[in-house]
This record gives structure tokens, C-alpha cells and sequence, in this order.
């Protein structure tokens, strides 16, 4: 319980704190918090870039990522809609498995003839 207690105040403090720099206006007063914050933290990271000799590759353009975007978007759409279209028959047949199942289960074991002779002598 003191865990959730302490998660969510963090968590109320961010909001509280993104409010009251007005993150949450603007699209210029959020531009202008960025711009504030890339300068502040530049030094910072100029030195952790020194510090670690792995340089990432460069970002695919905006063309490529709006292309990918749609593409993957795209694909989701489709999966969604093949999805539902095919639901219907993975319900019959899962519905048909489950009842050979159960029946199966549930029928009575006839003993065989061998059992049956030998309870007899």
C-alpha cells in the first residue's frame, strides 16, 4: 500500500508539474518549454556523449516514418478486420472441439468382454 502511495504522488506531482509549466496549452508554450529544456540539458549531454564511445545511427527521414506509419497502421487494420470476419468459423470450430471433448470425457468406459468373463469364474 505504501508503494501505490508513493507511485502516485510521483505520479500527481509530474502532472502537477507539467500543468503548472503549461505543457499542456499551447502548442508555442510547449515549443518554447522544449527549446528551454534542450538548452539546459545540452551541456549535459555533449559529456555523456564523450563518455560513451557508441554513436546511434541517424533517424529515418519524415518521409520514411509517415510511409512506415501507414504501412504498419495499415496492416493492424487489416489483421483487425480478418479477425472478425473469420470469428464466426474460430467459434463454430472451437465450439465443436470443446463439445467432441467433453462428450468424450463424459461417456461411460463399456468393460470389455475379457474383464467381464473373468469376474464370472
Amino acid at each position: 500500500m505504501l508503494k501505490f502511495g508513493i507511485k502516485s504522488a510521483i505520479l500527481g506531482s509530474a502532472v502537477y508539474y507539467t500543468v503548472d509549466k503549461g505543457v499542456w496549452k499551447d502548442s508555442a508554450k510547449t515549443n518554447e518549454l522544449y527549446q528551454e529544456l534542450e538548452k539546459g540539458m545540452s551541456p549535459y549531454v555533449g559529456e555523456l556523449k564523450k563518455q560513451i564511445p557508441y554513436e546511434l545511427p541517424p533517424l529515418p527521414s519524415n518521409d520514411r516514418l509517415t510511409y512506415l506509419f501507414k504501412y504498419y497502421w495499415n496492416s493492424g487494420v487489416k489483421a483487425t478486420f480478418t479477425f472478425l470476419v473469420d470469428l464466426p468459423t474460430h467459434a463454430s470450430n472451437a465450439t465443436t472441439k470443446s463439445y467432441n471433448f467433453i462428450s468424450a470425457a463424459i461417456e461411460p468406459v463399456e468393460p470389455s468382454p475379457a474383464s467381464s468373463q473373468e469376474k464370472a469364474k
